[in-house]
């Protein structure tokens, strides 16, 4: 995904796994609620070189402070996504909590975007209800067991 706005960059990179740092390694699993309520949890695993990890925690940051939203363009269309800074929850060295709202056609969905750094591994947690209904925070019992598991794999 390509964000009209310079500042949006990290943000859309985050969406679209892709972006100025390329992963040595990555890993993607994705989980549907049992309930058919249509909440989906996307979790990925990347390992970055160097100081890439950090690179991207910085780039996000800025980015939560500079963008309000952007319209971005990719294989699935144009889509504007809104960009607002939530409370993150993760334990790691450094973490990051996103509520965009991706805006597709007629239909809004609330996305929890939810990354967090722990050496030079990255885990980026997306939490979204396939209905358009807002699924709450992203803090659910699947992203924290990922989440703990990351801070056992690399302790």
């Amino acid at each position: 995904m390509v964000a009209d706005k310079a500042a949006c960059q990290p943000v859309a990179d985050a969406l679209s796994e892709t972006g100025a740092v390329e992963s040595v390694a990555s890993v993607e699993r994705s989980a549907v609620a049992e309930d058919r309520s249509g909440v989906m949890v996307r979790v990925r695993l990347a390992s970055y070189a160097g100081g890439g990890a950090n690179k991207i925690m910085a780039d996000l940051a800025g980015a939560a402070q500079q963008c309000k939203g952007f319209d971005g363009s990719g294989s699935d269309g144009k889509q504007h996504v809104g960009v607002a800074q939530y409370g993150d929850y993760l334990s790691a060295q450094s973490s990051l909590g996103l509520r965009l709202t991706a805006k597709v056609g007629d239909q809004t969905l609330p996305i929890y975007l939810d990354v967090g750094r722990v050496g030079g591994a990255v885990e980026y947690l997306a939490t979204f209800n396939v209905l358009g209904d807002d699924p709450g925070t992203g803090s659910t019992t699947a992203e924290r067991q990922q989440s703990v598991q990351l801070g056992a794999a690399t302790s």
